[in-house]
């Protein structure tokens, strides 16, 4: 099993390991490039989309896998699908939960579209003067991250961290030092894949997905009927490009993969692939 982190740029945990409690699995949990352990930490040079589906077909070689089932959350299951296209007969089947598919319209709503939603959290942006306009506000973004520093940085990031935490169901804490440190270094990330477009092509991940259903890959989706970050509507759209994949509708639960109903909703699904594909 490979485990795709979401983010760009959030990097693995070994909590991971939850949705796997059922069986005799092995595990693979890699930090994409600048993302978690990885060396160096949050470097975007030679940092792509690209780079990183390269990353996971080396890591395979490497490891001498003939093929593995994938599983990807997020912006993991954005790379789980175009990896699997680009490589479907290395993959034995996809898992993917609540998927981000990487267009125009799903960052608009992420960075200012869900503010009705979310007012007490949209208000700390408010105060950093970020744009009314979802459109405008990932350039303000950019241009904040690239020249803030001290307490106009900290502020960024705690403003992003409790936006962050409210479309996705939760409430923000406070972040000790080195929470901050590593929050700084993924929204900068965040920022590099953001302010390209992801390095995609518009309908790269729908695109990816027929490609996926056109080989036959066996695929199950997971969706929080809750979450903001990535919205049902996302995953409907890719369900239309999938026509045999089968959907697991998570009622009360957001972005957090963590969530009791979440993972044993994984674990379900973890289990249904791994028979399956035996």
């Amino acid at each position: 099993m490979l485990v795709l982190h979401g983010g760009p740029g959030s990097g693995n945990s070994r909590a991971h390991l939850h949705f796997f409690a059922a069986g005799p699995y092995r595990v693979v949990l890699p930090d994409q490039r600048g993302a978690g352990r990885s060396e160096p930490a949050g470097c975007c040079e030679h940092n792509t989309t690209v780079n990183l589906l390269d990353d996971i077909e080396s890591l395979r070689r490497e490891l001498a896998i003939e093929r593995w089932l994938v599983v990807g959350g997020s912006w993991g299951a954005t790379l789980g699908l175009l990896y699997a296209a680009a490589h479907p007969q290395c993959v034995g089947g996809l898992l993917l939960r609540n998927p981000f598919l990487a267009r125009a319209t799903d960052l608009d709503a992420f960075f200012g579209g869900q503010r009705a939603c979310c007012p007490v959290a949209w208000q700390a942006w408010e105060k950093l003067g970020a744009p009314g306009a979802p459109s405008f506000m990932l350039p303000w973004l950019l241009e904040e991250f690239a020249t803030a520093d001290g307490a106009r940085l900290l502020a960024l990031v705690e403003a992003w961290h409790g936006w962050e935490c409210a479309l996705g169901g939760g409430s923000a804490r406070a972040l000790s030092g080195g929470e901050i440190a590593s929050l700084v270094q993924r929204y900068r990330l965040q920022c590099h894949y953001f302010g390209q477009s992801c390095f995609l092509p518009e309908d790269a991940v729908l695109s990816a997905a027929a490609s996926v259903a056109a080989v036959g890959l066996p695929v199950r989706v997971v969706q929080g009927m809750s979450d903001l970050v990535c919205p049902p509507a996302g995953a409907s759209a890719l369900l239309e490009r999938l026509p045999h994949a089968t959907c697991d509708w998570v009622p009360g639960v957001g972005h957090d993969p963590f969530a009791p109903a979440m993972q044993g909703a994984m674990r379900a699904a973890v289990a249904h692939l791994a028979a399956g594909w035996q």
